[in-house]
């Protein structure tokens, strides 16, 4: 399928004009969070699918107005040629699969909409030391808590797991341009403290029989 520029254009001046709140706070985040950079990891079939039409509209609306962002980075691998094409006009298209794994060089906001939760675990292993410069946009983490075991998480997502002591998630405006876009979506902000906790050092053993479950999307 062909993305139309004309039906996105559609979707991103609707959420322009529908959901100014819901941008207004991801901006004021930014902001208050000094974020230089955005990374955005698995938004989705653009041509097909109008939850990710409306979370990548959320994506362009952020980055017009806010013109500190130096740079921002999106892969996903379903995306098709003429997908890459579009998304290219407003971001820059990683042309290899990192596996969620970047390390970041400055406050960076990780955008990540509906991931699954060892996609979460890889970008907190990576930044384990330094989690004070990421800010994640993305499913609760405390719900994982509620309603997963702790002897789960531990196994398959232990910085996950131990990050929830030292984070705190605030809830977002209701998204009200397309319904469940945004549902059990919150901002995670971690502690400025966890750099010189030694909880958070990364001590975890490196389990290699797992690294064929993480797939993006």
């Amino acid at each position: 399928a062909v993305v139309s520029t004309q039906s996105t254009g559609g979707v991103i001046r609707n959420v322009s004009k529908q959901d100014a709140e819901f941008c207004d706070k991801l901006c004021t985040v930014i902001v208050e969070k000094e974020i230089q950079e955005i990374v955005c990891y698995g938004i989705g079939k653009l041509a097909s699918c109008k939850l990710a039409q409306y979370q990548f509209a959320v994506l362009v609306n952020i980055l017009k107005r806010s013109p500190q962002i130096n740079r921002c980075l999106l892969y996903d691998p379903v995306l098709s040629q003429s997908e890459t094409d579009h998304v290219a006009q407003h971001v820059e298209v990683m042309s290899a699969n990192d596996r969620c794994s970047r390390r970041v060089t400055c406050n960076t906001l990780f955008y990540m909409i509906h991931s699954s939760k060892r996609m979460y675990d890889n970008v907190l292993k990576s930044n384990w030391d330094q989690l004070k410069l990421c800010t994640i946009v993305g499913n609760s983490f405390q719900s994982y808590v509620t309603h997963t075991t702790d002897s789960c998480l531990l196994r398959l997502v232990p910085h996950l797991f131990r990050s929830t002591d030292h984070s705190n998630e605030v809830e977002l405006p209701k998204f009200v341009s397309y319904p469940n876009v945004f549902n059990n979506t919150v901002i995670i902000n971690f502690l400025s403290s966890v750099e010189s906790n030694e909880i958070f050092k990364s001590t975890f053993p490196v389990d290699s029989s797992q690294d064929e479950m993480e797939i993006i999307l």
